[in-house]
C-alpha cells in the first residue's frame, strides 16, 4: 500500500507571538467592541470612569440642591470653580483606573497606577491650579472686558504648556519615588493638541460669557472620561514594544 504525504506550508496572517496586543499607534478606542481582554479592559475602564463621575455629580448636585432633587440637577452642575473640577477630574480617573484593574492582568497594574499619577498631577492639578489661581486674579482687578479676553486668553496658553509639563514632571518624580524606577517622559509639541479637557477646563474658569461656560460645564463631566479611559488601559511597556514589532 502506497502512503501519500501532503506537505503544506502554513504561513501565518500575523505574528502569533503579539496576537492580542495592542498597536501603539492604533486608535486607543479601537478594540472597545471586541469580546477578548482588550475589549474587556477598555469597557471597564470606561464603564468604571462614567460610574464614579455620575456618583460625583449626584453628590455635588444633592448637597447644592436645597429643594426636591431632580435627576437633571446632575448635569446642570456649575463648574467655574476649580475645586469642583479637581474633585471630578479625580472622580474620572479613579473610576477608570480601578475599573481596568479589575479587568486587566496583575501585570498591567504597575502602568495603570503610574498612568493614573500622570492623568492627575499632568492633567489635572496643575494646569487646572494654575488657571484657576490666574483666572480668579483677572477677574478681581476688573479689566475692560477687551483687556479681560486677552488676559484670560494669556493664561490659558500659559496654565495648560506650564501646568502639563510641571505636572508631567513631577508625576515622574513621584512615580520614582514610589516604584523605585525611571518613569522619564518626554512631553512633545504635539502632546498639548489631544489636552481637550485642559482647554474646557481653561474656558471655565476664565471670565467668558456665562452662557459659554454653561455649555462647557455640561461637555466636563464627559471630557474628563478621556482620563480615566486613558489611566484604566494603560499596558506594561514591553506589551507595547513587542505589539510594533
Amino acid at each position: 500500500m502506497t502512503t501519500i504525504t501532503n506537505t503544506i506550508n502554513y504561513s501565518p496572517s500575523h505574528n502569533v507571538k503579539n496576537a492580542g496586543t495592542i498597536k501603539y499607534n492604533e486608535n486607543p478606542l479601537k478594540g472597545l467592541l471586541k469580546n477578548d481582554r482588550e475589549g474587556q479592559v477598555k469597557r471597564a475602564a470606561l464603564a468604571g470612569s462614567a460610574a464614579t463621575t455620575l456618583a460625583y455629580l449626584f453628590a455635588v448636585a444633592k448637597f447644592a440642591k436645597k429643594g426636591s432633587f431632580k435627576v437633571k440637577d446632575m448635569f446642570n452642575v456649575d463648574f467655574k470653580n476649580m475645586f469642583k473640577v479637581m474633585g471630578l477630574a479625580t472622580s474620572a480617573v479613579v473610576g477608570g483606573l480601578l475599573g481596568g484593574m479589575a479587568a486587566d492582568t496583575k501585570e498591567n497594574r504597575k502602568p495603570k497606577l503610574k498612568e493614573a499619577v500622570h492623568q492627575f498631577l499632568g492633567n489635572v492639578v496643575t494646569p487646572i491650579t494654575i488657571v484657576g489661581i490666574a483666572g480668579e486674579a483677572i477677574e478681581k482687578r476688573k479689566f475692560s472686558r477687551v483687556k479681560e479676553i486677552t488676559l484670560s486668553a494669556l493664561a490659558a496658553v500659559a496654565g495648560v504648556g506650564a501646568g502639563v509639563t510641571a505636572g508631567n514632571w513631577a508625576a515622574s518624580k513621584v512615580n520614582k519615588a514610589i516604584f523605585k524606577e525611571n518613569d522619564d517622559r518626554k512631553v512633545k509639541a504635539k502632546d498639548f493638541c489631544i489636552h481637550v479637557d485642559d482647554l474646557l477646563t481653561v474656558a471655565a474658569l476664565t471670565p467668558i460669557g456665562d452662557k459659554i461656560k454653561g455649555f462647557i460645564s455640561k461637555a466636563l463631566p464627559a471630557i474628563f472620561l478621556i482620563c480615566g479611559y486613558e489611566a484604566g488601559t494603560k499596558t506594561a511597556k514591553h506589551v507595547k514594544e513587542n505589539s510594533s514589532n
